[in-house]
């Protein structure tokens, strides 16, 4: 149940009847009368003696002082906006469907319609509640978010849906909390999905699902990250026990980062070199078990703890872990691709880095999650810039100017929601690449796609998280004070979302690996070798002159992604040229700065391409007013990508100074046209308000009251008196005493 107290301060008389109502008046939010949530206990003595004390001060206002107020009140009053009404009239201002775009987004209405009752199921159960959330210390999080997710089960049975996993996957989204059931669900089971072989898949998954067990997924050392080949950790075979010894022989060989690896975790996928036989086999994976199941110790041999708080995520608890001589039978590591016989015999898997399996999986989720979490950090931007009025009066209306209609608050959001709509379709387009490999690779152990998709899913898993992170930070910024508020939600979205430019390949290293790709691409090419795949089409050349204003619109599509495949083709032509005849590895050490250059550059032209493919293919499900909405996002991500990097486009005169001029005035006139339908299109993302869970970006607007009522449950509002009073501030400030000023 919801208490809630009232706090009355002066109303002008004329206006009083109103605070009984907040749909009488479109100033009723700003009437003084607010409506505050009490804590957990109604009868906290403490909101009792503030309600004593408040009614007390204001039993002393008369009415002359009531009247003398009253015509400053209604001059401020008249020249206010509420919030509600603001968002209520913009999203009345759209030109096509929301829910219609929605439906399109999410695959169609019943998912839309699912979504919602996940949300319902969800907000009506105590143990998902995020009240508070924003205001609890790291062991109190740890604890919250841990129960969301062991609460999983039993919330996505109740829904009986024919697809649990499905629905599972929709909550885990909606709690957006990463803890320590992260890895067990996101990497310890689809690596032995993907790496175990059937045996080991019968044995360990029942488990895992049930929880009889809870792992991690531990790569990462103290020492090493991104280079996979510099692990230190061994598994060193014992033919005459058949078991492997684990072992961590340097500082730098403890394992370091692992989420769920400081607390939660009773197993971990270990990724150790193999030696068997006196040779290393390179990393191979093992499951260990860490901790007894029964009472939580750390098994002999194991060293583990937690690497303590970082910048943010800290409802994760990322570990360090150690090995002392620890052994495991042979059967512990995952044979599903490379395998080693009792005897000590070392069988490779059948292409070399068919290990990456995890690796690739994890890289290609990012991508996907990379347009969910810009999404979120433009809908609540967008929102709050719809509502947040600043500036003078202006002259027709009467009111402030809402701030989204300063153009440089456009120009700022409207291409990062263009980009959360470009994201989407590239995070489809890695979804089917992915699962396409998997299918064909366990079918018929074809792997020959395993270069492209490792290529791919590095470069844009670089380049997804670069942006979005960006993203989120531009859109805080467009929030002016109120969105450096716990509550506005971008400080935990940021801190959340941060830390994916690091995990699984620092950003610069995977940029290197996809310009390994296309470098030997180009070679293979130049030397009339097998054809390129299609999205490296571009490679076998280009126009010299771009069309855009000139033989072709400023908003022509295809032409755009042209102008997209000439700068990749560029790039990485005169990357290889410089190259000449090196080595891949000695001319990324050379040349890294113009390959990682090369390598956004394609990661650049994928997404644009990807986007004006998918928009070429939803014709005919949505309607004409629909396209045309679809069609601006398209040409405005496409011309403010050149305009963002538009050096690299003159540079070789693609595009002269007057096409960039004109690029640029098109981008405004883009700006004016989505303007009117930019809450609708947030709309559109379908984002529950208990996923955003943002006072900023709730969908009815109504900020201020929002704000206002969450900041009475600050812990640190239940006391006047501060940390420390009684020893510090009370010897001071008890000496002082005032009367009335005589000044």
């Amino acid at each position: 149940m919801c208490f809630f107290f009232r706090t009355r301060i002066v109303i002008p008389t004329h206006a009083r009847h109103l605070s009984h109502s907040r749909s009488t008046s479109p100033h009723a939010h700003k009437l003084l009368t607010f409506r505050t949530r009490a804590p957990s206990s109604p009868t906290s003595p403490l909101r009792a003696h503030e309600r004593r004390r408040r009614v007390a001060l204001m039993s002393h206002v008369d009415e002359r002082t009531r009247a003398l107020q009253a015509p400053s009140s209604a001059v401020i009053v008249a020249s206010t906006s509420n919030p509600v009404d603001d968002l209520r009239r913009e999203r009345a201002k759209a030109s096509f469907n929301a829910r219609e775009l929605e439906a399109l987004l999410h695959g169609g209405a019943d998912m839309v319609h699912l979504r919602r009752r996940i949300a319902d199921v969800m907000t009506s159960q105590d143990v998902f509640s995020k009240r508070g959330k924003y205001f609890l210390e790291r062991d109190e999080l740890y604890k919250s978010t841990l129960a969301k997710y062991l609460a999983l089960p039993k919330a996505v049975t109740s829904m009986k849906e024919k697809d649990p996993i499905q629905v599972a996957r929709i909550m885990r989204e909606f709690i957006d909390e990463p803890g320590g059931l992260d890895l067990h669900l996101g990497m310890f089971i689809p690596t032995i999905q993907g790496q175990g072989d059937e045996e080991q898949r019968k044995y360990w998954i029942p488990k895992c699902v049930k929880l009889e067990c809870i792992g991690t997924y531990a790569q990462t050392e103290l020492g090493h990250g991104t280079y996979l080949r510099g692990l230190e950790t061994t598994a060193t075979y014992d033919e005459s026990s058949e078991e492997f010894i684990i072992h961590s022989p340097t500082l730098t060989s403890t394992k370091w980062w692992p989420g769920g690896l400081g607390k939660t975790s009773t197993h971990a996928v270990v990724m150790a070199r193999l030696f068997t036989k006196g040779k290393d086999h390179g990393v191979h994976p093992f499951i260990v078990q860490i901790r007894e199941n029964k009472n939580h110790e750390p098994l002999p041999g194991c060293t583990i703890g937690d690497i303590g708080n970082k910048m943010g995520y800290n409802a994760v608890d990322n570990g360090f872990l150690r090995f002392d001589h620890v052994r495991v039978p042979r059967r512990a590591m995952l044979m599903g691709h490379s395998k080693v016989e009792a005897d000590g015999t070392y069988i490779p898997a059948p292409v070399a880095k068919v290990s990456y399996g995890t690796m690739v999986f994890i890289r290609s989720d990012i991508v996907m999650n990379a347009a969910l979490f810009m999404k979120k950090a433009v809908t609540i931007a967008i929102r709050y810039n719809l509502v947040r009025r600043q500036s003078n009066v202006h002259p027709n209306s009467g009111k402030e100017c809402q701030v989204i209609d300063y153009q440089h608050s456009q120009r700022t959001l409207f291409p990062i929601l263009a980009k959360a709509f470009a994201f989407h379709c590239t995070s489809d387009f890695m979804r089917r690449m992915y699962f396409e490999f998997q299918k064909k690779s366990r079918k018929d152990q074809d792997f020959s796609a395993l270069p492209e998709l490792h290529a791919t899913s590095s470069g844009l898993k670089a380049y997804c998280s670069w942006e979005t992170k960006d993203a989120i930070e531009a859109c805080r910024l467009t929030c002016g004070g109120h969105g450096y508020m716990a509550l506005a939600g971008f400080g935990t979205t940021f801190a959340s979302y941060a830390p994916n430019v690091t995990y699984e390949g620092d950003n610069n290293v995977l940029c290197l690996q996809t310009a390994r790709y296309l470098l030997k691409a180009y070679r293979k090419m130049s030397s009339g070798g097998e054809s390129l795949p299609s999205a490296l089409s571009y490679l076998h050349g280009s126009d010299s002159q771009s069309q855009l204003g000139q033989g072709a619109s400023l908003r022509d599509e295809n032409a755009i992604v042209d102008a997209y495949a000439h700068r990749a083709w560029r790039l990485v032509t005169d990357a290889a040229r410089n190259a000449g005849n090196m080595s891949p590895d000695d001319t990324m050490r050379e040349h890294m700065v113009s390959w990682i250059k090369a390598a956004k550059a394609h990661c650049a032209f994928v997404i644009m391409n990807t986007f004006v493919q998918e928009y070429s293919d939803v014709h005919q499900y949505v309607k004409a007013e629909t396209i045309a909405v679809l069609h601006r996002l398209v040409i405005l991500h496409g011309l403010c990508g050149m305009d963002d990097t538009m050096g690299e486009f003159l540079e070789d005169g693609y595009i002269d100074a007057n096409q960039a001029a004109g690029i640029r005035e098109e981008i405004f006139r883009l700006l004016a046209e989505i303007r009117p339908d930019a809450a609708a299109l947030v709309d559109s993302f379908g984002l529950h308000d208990y996923f955003l869970n943002s006072a900023l970006g709730a969908k009815d607007g109504d900020v201020y009251r929002r704000l206002y009522e969450q900041v009475q449950e600050a812990p640190f509002n239940q006391s006047h008196q501060p940390p420390g009073y009684a020893e510090l501030l009370q010897p001071k400030l008890s000496k002082g005493t005032f009367g009335v000023s005589k000044l």
